[in-house]
């Protein structure tokens, strides 16, 4: 039986000891696993600290967070260490909240960057997260994984989409309409996805299959990962 399969990369510049750091992303990697069970399993294949690098995620606005020169500089660094590999690359950044932007008490965002693109069906994109301390235990990681796979090019609006087919979310304090979250409170992909058993529909699990950044195996996926400091 096939298995669909993600890789990723996580890059601690929180601070935190090691030991403590890969607990961390191991028990998130769980979380992420039981909540896609039998859709995606995420595999762990390197981890990396850095001695000199520590950055607040208050000092990086939650608004085109992906666009910041110093994420930019390390999602470069991670992706340098692998050799541009295919998966997702998970920042771990320092502090609870990233700064103000396009919204307030963010702790988590996700989303994709295209390596390549030739035609509709043939083009490359790799993932990136950015998790604060204030998405430790929770189900952050999961549901930022969602955004990054339920990223796609769409041949009838020419454009690439990342619309929830669980959404849209709608917002009835503002009347805004928002196609990348659920509208169901239970939910994985709701805008504040749930503390406890979170579901997704068999609709995100088919859409989040035939991702770009998933691999189909034929085998048994056992954990190896690589753990390596970086400047």
């Amino acid at each position: 039986m096939s298995t669909y399969t993600v890789d990723v990369y996580a890059f601690f510049v929180n601070g935190a000891f090691p030991n403590i750091n890969i607990h961390r992303i191991k028990q998130d990697i769980t979380n992420a696993n039981n909540v896609w069970k039998g859709c995606v399993k995420f595999v762990i294949k390197g981890l990396y600290f850095s001695k000199s690098k520590i950055v607040n995620a208050g000092s990086i606005p939650a608004d085109r967070v992906f666009r910041n020169r110093q994420i930019e500089s390390l999602i470069e660094s991670v992706r340098n260490a692998t050799g541009n590999k295919v998966g997702i690359y998970v920042l771990y950044l320092s502090g609870d909240y990233l700064a103000e932007g396009r919204g307030k008490r963010v702790i988590g965002v996700g989303g994709t960057e295209l390596v390549h693109f030739k035609k509709s069906m043939d083009y490359e994109l790799f993932g990136h997260v950015l998790l604060t301390d204030k998405a430790d235990g929770r189900y952050t990681l999961a549901h930022e994984f969602g955004h990054v796979l339920f990223n796609r090019y769409d041949v009838t609006q020419h454009r690439f989409i990342h619309d929830d087919p669980s959404g849209p979310y709608f917002n009835s304090k503002i009347g805004k309409t928002d196609f990348a979250h659920s509208n169901n409170r239970k939910n994985l992909m709701f805008p504040i996805s749930p503390s406890v058993n979170p579901m997704v529909t068999s609709q995100q699990c088919q859409l989040a299959k035939s991702s770009k950044i998933v691999r189909i195996q034929n085998h048994n996926i056992d954990e190896d990962y690589d753990l390596r400091k970086i400047n």
